[in-house]
């Protein structure tokens, strides 16, 4: 979700501002598909491009690392507007085909009008579907890529293997995402807004590369973004901070931001050959 409109900026989960109490009935995950619903809606029928991400050195390596070219098979795994499969499309094809999936029918009602629009509708396919369940067969996709994702599914394990049963062994699954980088307080992690940053279901580097190994990936690497990532992010966690009443969890928040808050970091990982 964090290609071309980067969602785990400050600016665009102000949106979220609406997820605090009275969001309270649904789960987190209806709140995030809610939320992104909204912000893909809004960008329908237009053709004013989106800013630039601030964490675009991340999206630019993982295209570096994934290296799309013909003949390739690639699936994104929430692909909001679908930038990021139109940029694959145009170098796998006209015999390879990036795929996005995504929970939100209107990001792919979006990315299919702009596969329209450049004319790459033969070597696109968006599906709607959900990244826990996914709708294709063992062993299809030379490569399963995800933006700023896995930190807003609860069950992290059980989305990363997914993306491993889908690829074909020897592909690799390359994923960038907020990285906590000390213990996060409740208060942050159950902050609906926070959440809905990018931020609330953030796990650190350990533990995504133990999740990633579990679900059959080796030669898990990390690429550290968090110089580039933490001031913005930290910045969205200080100015929640400043609506909280109880002095002892404002403590608790700066305490976390005081000791690195959260980052951000690119994952790499190979699925072993049969």
């Amino acid at each position: 979700m964090g290609e071309e409109l980067n969602d785990c900026e400050p600016e665009s989960s102000q949106s979220c501002s609406s997820c605090g109490p009275s969001c309270g009935s649904g789960s987190i995950e209806e709140v995030v598909k809610e939320r992104y619903g909204r912000l893909w809606e809004s960008q329908r029928g237009g053709s004013v491009r989106s800013k630039k991400a601030s964490l675009s050195s991340a999206h630019d390596a993982l295209l570096k690392e994934l290296n799309p070219r013909t003949g390739m098979k690639v699936l994104d795994i929430g692909s909001g507007s679908g930038e990021t499969v139109l940029r694959i499309a145009e170098k796998v094809g006209p015999t390879g085909k990036a795929v996005g999936i995504d929970f939100s029918p209107q990001a792919i009602a979006l990315a299919k009008e702009k596969a329209k629009r450049r004319k790459l509708e033969k070597v696109t396919e968006f599906r709607q579907g959900n990244a826990k369940e996914l709708p294709f067969s063992d062993n299809t996709f030379d490569a399963v890529i995800s933006e700023c994702v896995v930190c807003l599914i609860s069950d992290k394990q059980r989305t990363l293997n997914e993306k491993v049963r889908v690829l074909k062994p020897g592909g690799h699954v390359i994923m960038h995402d907020a990285v906590s980088l000390a213990p996060m307080p409740k208060i942050v992690r159950e902050d609906q807004r926070l959440y809905c940053a990018c931020i609330g279901g953030a796990v650190n580097r350990d533990e995504y590369v133990r999740m990633m190994k579990e679900a059959g990936l080796k030669d898990v690497k990390i690429v550290d973004f968090s110089k580039e990532g933490r001031k913005m992010m930290n910045t969205s966690i200080l100015a929640q901070a400043i609506e909280l009443r109880r002095e002892e969890e404002f403590a608790e928040i700066v305490n976390f931001v005081r000791n690195g808050g959260v980052g951000y970091a690119l994952f790499i990982g190979t699925k072993e050959q049969v």
